[in-house]
Formats: structure tokens, sequence, C-alpha cells
């Protein structure tokens, strides 16, 4: 009778497992359907959808519960901050900028991260509209209604004094190699700038932030006053990392104290993360002072 107990108990058993095994496989690999009794994919909805939508008026950190944001700004910039891509594969947000919007829309990154490869996003136009997806590391567009007004990164600084200007001081003869110096006036980042940045502080730095090496058409416009009486040959170059770029250089004539020249600089530079861009000059008469009046130095 022990015996007959112990098989009726293993035949129990084995019928248990079995029926697990197969309710557990049948879950796994089961289709969903919502308003069909067929489904053709993993998930199928025939019928309306809803999804959460999000008024801002001001500065937003989104989370778990967003997935449509509107952005009913006014004429006050405002930043939505992302939240982490790092563990929500698959998330979806749609920030769109409201028709009443004047203003733009900055879409930030958390922890260094990217939006394609950008560290944040611009929405230049009302309603203008993008949505994003996290890949588990990173932000990725997914589409936008504003195809036709592509970012591309650009930056540019700018200073301008047409009194005192800003005194170059220059203590050796350069011959265009050597003994360049660094031109420092107090510049501004223009506003829309695109991964660039003035480096930390505003003494004449435009540095590039995009996490993707680029080339890039390089400026500068310069307008200068020779310090002293006499008449000097001024040299000028765009320098990436502190270093004069050779086919940057241009060489203009300046004298008596009081004549007030312009020059233009143009030159292709290759830009990594954190490169930077700067205006050097030097004298190659006579180590001659200079005075800066106005500066543009800016990268497309």
């Amino acid at each position: 009778m022990k015996k007959i107990i112990t098989k009726s108990k293993n035949i129990i058993l084995c019928v248990f497992v079995v029926s697990f095994l197969l309710l557990n496989n049948y879950n796994i690999c089961a289709q969903v359907g919502i308003g069909t009794t067929t489904p053709n994919s993993t998930f199928e909805v025939n019928g309306s959808m809803s999804q959460s939508v999000t008024t801002v008026t001001s500065n937003a950190t989104l989370d778990e519960t967003e997935s449509v944001i509107i952005c009913n700004n006014g004429s006050t910039p405002i930043t939505i901050t992302l939240p982490t891509a790092v563990g929500i594969d698959g998330r979806i947000y749609t920030i769109k900028r409201d028709d009443s919007s004047t203003k733009n829309v900055t879409i930030a990154t958390t922890s260094s991260q990217m939006i394609d490869g950008m560290a944040t996003l611009l929405l230049t136009n009302s309603k203008e509209a993008v949505t994003l997806i996290s890949n588990g590391a990173d932000w990725k567009k997914l589409s936008s209604n504003d195809s036709n007004n592509v970012q591309y990164p650009m930056g540019e600084i700018n200073y301008f004094d047409p009194g005192t200007g800003t005194t170059v001081t220059i203590s050796s003869v350069s011959d265009g190699s050597t003994n360049l110096v660094k031109c420092e006036p107090a510049t501004t980042l223009s506003a829309g700038a695109m991964e660039f940045d003035n480096g930390g502080s505003n003494n004449g730095r435009l540095r590039y932030t995009g996490s993707i090496t680029k080339s890039f058409h390089v400026t500068c416009t310069i307008s200068v006053v020779a310090a002293s009486s006499s008449t000097d040959q001024f040299i000028f170059g765009i320098a990436k990392n502190g270093v004069v770029i050779p086919s940057s250089k241009v060489i203009q004539k300046l004298g008596n104290g009081n004549d007030t020249q312009s020059t233009t600089l143009h030159v292709l530079a290759t830009l990594a993360t954190n490169d930077y861009l700067e205006l050097y000059m030097g004298d190659y008469t006579s180590a001659d002072n200079a005075k800066v009046k106005s500066l543009t130095l800016s990268a497309l």
C-alpha cells in the first residue's frame, strides 16, 4: 500500500511540473491582442491608445510619469532635462513647443549623456516637436517635424570696444612661428551656440563640446590699432589648443597709433571634444603693443 501511495504522489507531482512548464512556455511565447482574437505581433492593439500629456511653463525634469510634453513657455526660454537613459531602455518622450511659444526650448541630458551625439537639442521654432528614445546609454531622435531646420554644431564669441579696447602686450619680435601672443579680450558667447561654449571663462576662447570629431570652417574678424606711432607689420593666426594653425596666418600693417585696421582670417580645422580655438598675434617689425577694438571668432 505504501508503494502505491508513493507512485500516486509521483504521478501528481509530474503532472504539476509538466503543467507549470506548459503554462510558463505559453506565457513567454503568447501573442497578446486587444480588439482582435488573432494578433499578428507580440502585442497588437486594434483601437485608440492614450498617453499622458503634460504642459510645462518653466524648466522641468522628466520622469516615468510623463510621455508627451507641451512647452507653453511664452516669451521665457526654458530647459527640459531628460532623465538618465541608463536602465530605461525603450522609454519614449515627445516634446513640443506650443504655438504661443516665442522663445527657445533647450532639451538637456543627465550625466553628460548625448542626443544623437549632441550634448543638447534646441527647439528654435514654435510648433516644433521631437520624439526621443532611450537605448539604455544615450538618447536617440526618432522623428522631428522641423526637418528643414537641420541643426549643425556652431559657435561664436565676440568682443567690441571702439573706445579703450584691450591691450595685447608684445615683448619680442615674431617671425610668425615664435613669440606669438594670445589675444584675451572679454568676449561673450553668442546666443544659440550648439556644441560650443566659452571654455569656462570669457577670455577669447571658443571650445567644441560635441562628442563626434568634425571639421569646421573657422573665421576670425579683428579690428586692431597699434599702441605706438611707428609703422609695424603684425601677424595674426587662429590657434587650436594653443598652437597656431599655419594656414590661418595673415599680415596687417599698422601705424601712427591711431590707424585702426580690420582683417579676417579663414581656416579649416578638425575639432575633437574639448578642443578650443583662440586668436594669437605678434609684431614682425619691432615688438610694439597693440589694442584690440573688436574680435569675432566663429566655427561652423
